[in-house]
């Protein structure tokens, strides 16, 4: 009896695999059924052999590229306008020790004598400007020239900065507010990326002062921006032709050069841009990769 009961439990058992293996194809060839609140429930590793799936939030292959602004190049910014040029002078001379040492510690101010009150102003500030050197082109001209020789001597990049603070300072100076204020709006501008606009503010810097050689590199910017390069090497040259030795400019003409396919005009202008700041950023990296590619592995 128990044998017979075995018997026919083993039948069952035999009939139930048989019909689990005959559905089980058509299961697995069903499609998922979708969920009604849209998310997918395939699963994660259900990709062809090979391939890589995308980071959550990366743009889809077949979607359109949008256009980029171009980026502020290094030739192109510049610190903030100075409303006065750098002092050469040494600090003020400190005031006298009050008469009165405890009404100064109570931090009261003591009142100078009557007798020595306008005789005595008078003199200090004639001592003060016969002290202070005269604020002139001139004087500026010097400076820079001492400024460039001792950036062209430094013995490391540390060092540069501030050199080419100082430079970039005097470079910045006009004496005229409004120009001041032009050259700030068309940096705001560029920022916004309103270029038109910009093209018409540095148009007016130029205009304003012919001889004023950062203007002609700030226009030289917009220009660049705009993809203009003929009229942006145009204003740079005319920058380097009021300044010699303005690095940026020569990094922008060098850049411009290069991005043009004219390799021998990029490389003389990163040379010469060396010879005036040996640690520009960039610049020696420049003059291996445009040498290897002019005149062979060989150098």
């Amino acid at each position: 009896m128990i044998m017979k009961r075995t018997s026919i439990f083993s039948a069952a058992m035999a009939l139930a695999v048989a019909a689990v293996l005959a559905v089980a194809p058509a299961l697995s060839a069903e499609p998922p059924t979708p969920r009604s609140d849209g998310l997918d429930c395939s699963p994660r590793n259900s990709l062809p052999p090979g391939a890589v799936r995308p980071p959550v939030g990366a743009p889809q292959a077949d979607a359109p590229e949008r256009g980029r602004p171009r980026e502020l190049p290094s030739w192109g910014r510049a610190p903030v306008t100075p409303k006065a040029p750098p002092s050469t002078a040494g600090p003020a001379p400190s005031a006298p020790p009050s008469a009165d040492g405890d009404a100064a510690a109570g931090g009261k101010a003591v009142p100078p004598p009557a007798s020595a009150g306008k005789p005595a102003k008078a003199g200090a500030e004639t001592a003060q400007k016969k002290a202070e050197p005269e604020d002139t082109p001139a004087q500026r001209r010097r400076s820079l020239d001492d400024l460039y020789a001792h950036l062209a001597s430094i013995e490391s990049a540390h060092s540069s900065a501030p050199l080419v603070l100082a430079i970039e300072r005097l470079w910045l100076y006009t004496g005229s507010d409004t120009i001041d204020v032009l050259m700030e709006r068309v940096l705001k501008a560029v920022g916004e990326g309103k270029l038109d606009l910009a093209t018409k503010l540095s148009d007016a810097i130029v205009e304003m002062a012919p001889r004023f050689a950062e203007g002609w590199n700030r226009r030289a910017l917009v220009a660049y921006l705009r993809n203009d390069y003929a009229e942006a090497l145009s204003s740079l040259h005319r920058a380097l032709a009021l300044e010699p030795n303005h690095f940026k400019a020569l990094d922008g003409v060098a850049q411009i050069m290069r991005e043009t396919g004219e390799k021998k005009a990029a490389l003389d202008a990163y040379r010469k841009l060396l010879d005036v700041h040996p640690y520009w950023s960039g610049a020696s990296e420049a003059v291996d990769e445009l040498k290897r590619e002019i005149e062979g592995q060989g150098i």
